[in-house]
């Protein structure tokens, strides 16, 4: 496995190396809600695609532009999306992520992006 040689987060780091549910769903795939934000004086991006069947989240993909910790987020929020409707979603803030993640205050904005991403899908929920 690759070093550490920023010593983020064992959290993150791991997310960032494995990139679980990292992509997109074809187009034909269904009822895909999509969010999206970014962080300007960061230049990120993070995308965050929800397929929702019979009022829950079936399965989730992300793609990010940016630092290990927003592809942290991404992967972390698509991870946890599966299986949740929207009022478990709802509860989903950018405070969770920078403890579940351990986050470092100096990258708290990757935390809102991923905050962000998610009401932005959840806007469009059916």
């Amino acid at each position: 496995m690759q070093e550490n040689a920023y010593e983020y987060p064992e959290p993150v780091w791991q997310l960032f190396r494995q990139t679980p549910r990292a992509g997109r769903f074809a187009p034909d795939s269904g009822t895909v809600l999509v969010g999206e934000a970014r962080t300007p004086a960061a230049d990120s991006v993070l995308r965050l695609e929800l397929l929702v069947e019979d009022g829950a989240v079936a399965d989730a993909r992300f793609q990010a532009y940016g630092c290990p910790v927003s592809i942290a987020v991404g992967a972390w929020l698509a991870e946890h999306a599966i299986g949740r409707d929207r009022s478990e979603l709802d509860e989903i803030r950018s405070r969770q992520l920078i403890d579940t993640l351990e986050i470092p205050e100096d990258r708290a904005h990757c935390a809102f992006l991923g905050e962000d991403a998610l009401r932005h899908a959840l806007e469009q929920w059916p």
